[in-house]
């Protein structure tokens, strides 16, 4: 789910423990648009007191990529779960979030 070539382990815990103001790190994502808001609920479900909202992970934070380099589009993940309530990559996910 994570483009190993483009993300190494230390980008990978910069984008999720450190600000975004100082590092350049990126992670690398080859999910589909529902399978990164599935990502982003059941992030939220294992991290409560997390307080980032749903445009801060994917828009505001320029920290997650799509494999091609490019941004995803935040209105494109806002309404994916009206379009595709359960995503490809639903089982998967939640097996890597339950062994968190």
């Amino acid at each position: 789910m994570i483009h190993s070539e483009q993300t190494n382990l230390d980008d990978f815990i910069e984008v999720f423990l450190k600000d975004w103001h100082t590092h350049n790190s990126k992670i690398f994502f080859k999910l589909d648009a529902p399978s990164c808001r599935e990502f982003y609920e059941l992030f939220k479900l294992k991290f409560p007191t997390n307080s980032l909202s749903l445009i801060d992970f994917f828009k505001r934070s320029d920290t997650i990529r799509r494999k091609d380099g490019k941004p995803y589009k935040y209105s494109t993940i806002k309404d994916a779960k009206s379009r595709t309530p359960v995503s490809n990559r639903s089982e998967d996910l939640k097996a890597i979030f339950e062994s968190l």
